[in-house]
């Protein structure tokens, strides 16, 4: 009885240590925005209008992270579907849904008050993503997982073709596991992201502006 304990303890330790070992080629990830539980949607007037964030962190359009697998010196990308920045931009649409703000789409924007569409919304949000970025390093029975987000958010005033604000946000956020999981990457992702995104609407600027 006492043998087929440990023989068991060993099968419990191999299968551990065997869902840490790394697949082949990329792992598709999803993370989005987390709607905070406290916040209220209000009666908003003003309409904002969003245009795509830019990716300006240097990487793949898609590639978000990297799997580290120390056992066996292994890596393996992360990605999403599409592209990071389109994640970004649904982010900022969710948020602003959240809080009972009406939002509209436009296309790109170059940040620059020349470039400030005249016609549509109050406000205009746009801006460029310096880091959205996971990794994950597995070890016997531990993985460790951190993500960074870092974003420099312009905000214009449509009508007078100004840029009224620039705030830049950022968050880290990491977690242990006794083994690496799609679902705690995508957690950790989405929590970081959420974190940096609220952080826009603590602005005490842009919060007068949306009363």
């Amino acid at each position: 009885m006492k043998q087929s304990r440990i023989y068991i303890g060993i099968a419990v330790l191999f299968a551990v240590f065997s869902s840490g070992c790394a697949s082949q080629g990329p792992i598709l990830l999803d993370f989005q925005y987390q709607p905070p539980q406290a916040v209220t949607p209000e009666a908003v007037k003003v309409t904002v209008g969003v245009s795509p964030f830019k990716d300006d962190r240097g990487k793949g359009a898609s590639v978000i992270g990297k799997r580290f697998v120390a056992s066996g010196d292994h890596t393996n990308d992360l990605v999403v579907q599409g592209i990071a920045a389109d994640k970004v931009t649904a982010a900022l649409k969710s948020a602003l849904k959240a809080r009972g703000i009406a939002e509209k789409n436009y296309t790109a924007w170059d940040l620059t008050e020349a470039g400030i569409p005249s016609d549509g919304a109050g406000l205009l949000i746009s801006g460029e993503i310096k880091k959205l970025w996971v990794e994950t390093t597995s070890r016997f029975a531990n993985t460790t997982v951190k993500a960074e987000v870092q974003i420099r958010v312009s905000v214009a005033d449509m009508a007078q073709k100004k840029v009224i604000r620039v705030v830049n946000v950022n968050s880290t956020m990491e977690r242990q596991n006794l083994t690496f999981s799609t679902g705690v990457v995508e957690s950790v992702l989405s929590d970081a992201l959420t974190a940096a995104i609220d952080q826009i609407f603590a602005d005490e600027e842009l919060k007068n502006r949306l009363k």
